[in-house]
């Protein structure tokens, strides 16, 4: 935003005479005024555009705005490894858990599924129906699919075990300031898994009408990675 004027503006010294001779008071005052005016013109202006953008992107959020998350991922093999880890994140007292995938090695049975995750976070899982506790009073879990979880057909001990929104394969969900959206990035996956397909639109689409200020997208097989298996170029869709 830009102002022009023929002398510059000092809204400190506002209302001063200074030390001009009294033979040009008169017009001091006047030019002063006008100066006065436009200068709280400005201020005015400044504060009402300030407001307006504070309300439509918050700078900070109230305490009640925060919160943490643990993010896991290749962990469901029922091993003292997962004991580990599962240990290390209830430690950190998280209000809710995301995953990246391959949650119930090695075949995505449905023999192992519990064994593979409840046993360790079913206290972070509603509905909870497995044998290692009560569960959760509201879903704290939001995983998704590997290709390990698709190895039985369908996925179907994964889509059992779990509830989740949308399809249950993709879908998302808002936790405070932030709006998640988990996808399916496995080949087996019906709607699709480029930029392009069903499942791709479906994310575009809901990318584009959020109104949150965070968005946080996440699935198993990384777009860009130096890892051993490298990177996916099918997911390097243009987020």
């Amino acid at each position: 935003m830009h102002f022009q004027h023929s002398t510059p503006l000092a809204c400190s010294t506002f209302g001063r005479r200074g030390n001009h001779q009294r033979s040009s008071l008169n017009q001091m005052e006047e030019g002063n005024s006008r100066s006065g005016t436009l200068c709280f013109g400005v201020l005015l202006l400044g504060l009402l555009l300030w407001l307006t953008l504070f309300a439509q992107f918050p700078v900070a959020h109230a305490q009640s705005d925060t919160f943490r998350f643990a993010v896991i991922g290749d962990y469901g093999d029922d091993s003292s490894q997962e004991q580990d880890v599962a240990d290390l994140v209830k430690s950190w007292n998280p209000d809710f858990v995301i995953t990246l995938g391959d949650n119930n090695y090695f075949d995505g049975a449905a023999s192992t599924i519990d064994a593979n995750i409840g046993k360790y976070y079913q206290n972070f899982i509603f509905p909870y129906t497995g044998t290692y506790g009560n569960g959760a009073t509201t879903n704290r879990f939001f995983p998704s699919l590997g290709n390990h979880d698709w190895i039985t057909a369908g996925a179907i001990p994964y889509l059992d075990y779990f509830v989740l929104p949308n399809n249950e394969r993709y879908y998302d969900f808002v936790q405070g300031p932030v709006h998640f959206f988990a996808v399916d990035s496995d080949p087996h996956e019906p709607d699709g898994n480029t930029s392009t397909s069903v499942q791709g639109n479906w994310l575009k689409d809901r990318l584009s009408t959020s109104t949150d200020p965070w968005k946080l997208v996440y699935f198993h097989h990384p777009s860009y990675s130096s890892g051993m298996h490298g990177s996916t170029m099918w997911m390097e869709w243009p987020f």
